[in-house]
């Protein structure tokens, strides 16, 4: 136990960070914290103003060395996505030890670790210094936070610590990965007979990387069914031999009972009758059909995935699934459900499998009000793409998020029309009141709608809405989103500035975000070249046309 100081005022490489609007404490964890020691609030880097400052902690190792840092750590959704640790004896050089980067918020705390126990030169120092570096916050609420930091290390001297496993997991139906807690001994580490496996599993081969052993096992794991194996006699580079042996149990996949082969199995493995509650599976499901990304939206990381069989809305608070874009065809979801107030929700436990394709489309359902309006038939088609013909907004003003405005269609009128999604490019824009047009969407519904004077749990007669998704969704507003059809092939891609277009004779083009806001327009006179330069990373569509006709569109991401 020792003392370490932070600093935030400017001193010994940190930035001057205004306490008012940049610095803020919440409600601390108990991940990381001391046992015995009571554990209160965290500390808040907030605000985009903030971007590229740094907070230094100083601490002594005299007597000790092999250091590593480990800390309970949040973040929201627009806080900064760049964390990079950097290590120094002076206070004035910095050596960068890691850069840790999120694309997605992180509730609540989890554990993070800085390993720089392989770094001498911080051993036996009566001075170091750690400078941690946040940037890419996009709000002034937007934050990242540290709670329950530790400094831990081993008494300075020769190496008589034996090594021990962090973690063991199985990375495919084949192979499992074990992590060790120092870098080992390349013999006992790659010598198979120090792993064994039970229930006829053999291992075929054992592959080290400083302190990760790679297992090649056979035959292939059985899909939901949890093995055990066992791990001893390895060595760390100084000689030390793990004390015993350590067990565990794993399992890779899941049971084929819980393989669901498209999205209407997947919906009948929940009961969403009932809109009295939130009432959450713990099961985990795979949907192992090819499923379409229909509609995104960043705030949660939504998406609403349909095919053949059906639709369902996705809620990926933590981007476990990771980047997905408008038109974007994967399989191999994995999931548990929600029946949130009978709108039945996917929530991701893992990474997609794979991308199979990009810019798909999805012909919407045409359906009238009066079928919107019917309870009974709209559950049959929960969140998929539905399209009314020839329907009058009759409200007036602008457009508002999770506000219900009344559609007409013939003699039919209801309050069926809401904008959930917080990116829709419509949102603030003026309703096209009284215009006759076409409206396209995915389809949603609750009982706990916010928005139009009504509040959680304010009790409004359960409905379904459509849900436009961008101005292109509405005939009455300017709009295109028909970058799904005519693909064609760009190079580089991804790229850092430009994309060459070939056998598409084009005169102009434009440039799209993934929520179908148009960003910019270029001649193409005389060039197959599109110019991305001026762009900020990430996904965009691209409407390549001929004297105003659509001959091609590709789908291109920036670094």
């Amino acid at each position: 136990m020792g003392t370490a100081t932070m600093y935030l005022d400017g001193t010994n490489g940190s930035s001057s960070w205004t306490a008012a609007t940049e610095l803020n404490s919440f409600a601390g964890s108990s991940v990381n914290a001391l046992e015995n020691v009571p554990y209160g609030r965290d500390l808040a880097l907030r605000n985009s103003t903030a971007n590229g400052k740094s907070v230094v902690f100083n601490l002594s190792t005299t007597g000790f060395q092999g250091m590593v840092l480990s800390y309970a750590f949040r973040r929201t959704g627009t806080g900064f996505n760049s964390c990079v640790w950097e290590y120094s004896t002076d206070g004035t050089n910095y050596t960068v030890a890691t850069t840790k980067s999120y694309n997605a918020s992180v509730s609540p705390h989890q554990l993070e670790t800085v390993d720089m126990s392989g770094v001498t030169a911080l051993n036996d120092k009566e001075n170091v210094y750690l400078r941690l570096t946040v940037d890419g916050c996009s709000s002034g609420s937007g934050n990242v936070r540290l709670d329950n930091v530790k400094f831990t290390a081993n008494p300075e001297g020769p190496d008589v610590y034996a090594p021990y496993i962090l973690n063991a997991t199985a990375t495919s139906s084949n192979t499992v990965n074990i992590d060790f807690n120092e870098e080992l001994d390349n013999t006992s580490a790659t010598n198979t007979a120090n792993y064994v496996f039970e229930g006829g599993y053999t291992v075929s081969s054992a592959t080290l990387n400083f302190n990760v052993v790679t297992l090649t096992v056979s035959p292939a794991f059985a899909n939901g069914v949890p093995f055990t194996f066992s791990v001893q006699n390895v060595e760390d580079v100084a000689g030390n031999v793990m004390e015993g042996s350590e067990s565990f149990t794993l399992t890779y996949g899941i049971l084929d009972e819980f393989v669901c082969e498209n999205i209407a199995v997947l919906r009948s493995k929940v009961d969403f009758t009932s809109n009295a509650g939130n009432i959450r599976d713990s099961v985990e499901y795979k949907l192992a059909s090819n499923v379409i990304v229909v509609a995104t939206d960043p705030y949660n990381n939504q998406k609403v995935l349909q095919d053949e069989t059906g639709a369902i809305l996705v809620y990926d608070q933590n981007g476990v699934l990771g980047s997905m874009d408008l038109g974007d065809e994967i399989s191999g979801v994995y999931c548990t459900l929600t029946n949130y107030y009978g709108f039945l929700e996917l929530v991701p436990t893992r990474p997609y499998e794979q991308l199979v394709d990009y810019l798909q489309d999805v012909d919407p359902m045409v359906i009238t009000l009066e079928q919107l309006n019917d309870n009974d038939f709209m559950i049959q088609h929960q969140a998929e793409l539905i399209k009314l013909e020839n329907v009058t907004i009759t409200s007036t003003g602008a457009f508002a998020i999770k506000s219900r405005y009344d559609l007409q269609q013939g003699s039919v009128t209801a309050p069926a029309l809401f904008p959930y999604f917080r990116s829709a490019d419509y949102i603030s824009q003026n309703i096209p009141t009284g215009v006759s047009q076409d409206i396209t969407g995915f389809n949603f519904s609750t009982t706990t709608i916010s928005g139009s004077g009504s509040g959680e749990g304010s009790g409004l007669p359960y409905r379904y809405y459509i849900v436009p998704r961008f101005s292109a969704d509405m005939t009455g507003m300017t709009g295109v989103q028909d970058y799904g059809k005519m693909k064609i092939a760009v190079y580089p891609n991804p790229t850092t500035a430009f994309v060459t277009v070939n056998d598409i004779e084009a005169t102009d083009v434009e440039i799209y975000d993934i929520n179908g806001k148009k960003v910019a327009s270029q001649s193409m006179q005389n060039t197959n070249m599109v110019s991305l330069q001026s762009m900020s990373a990430g996904s965009y569509f691209l409407r390549l046309l001929k004297d105003g006709e659509l001959v091609g569109t590709a789908k291109v991401v920036k670094r």
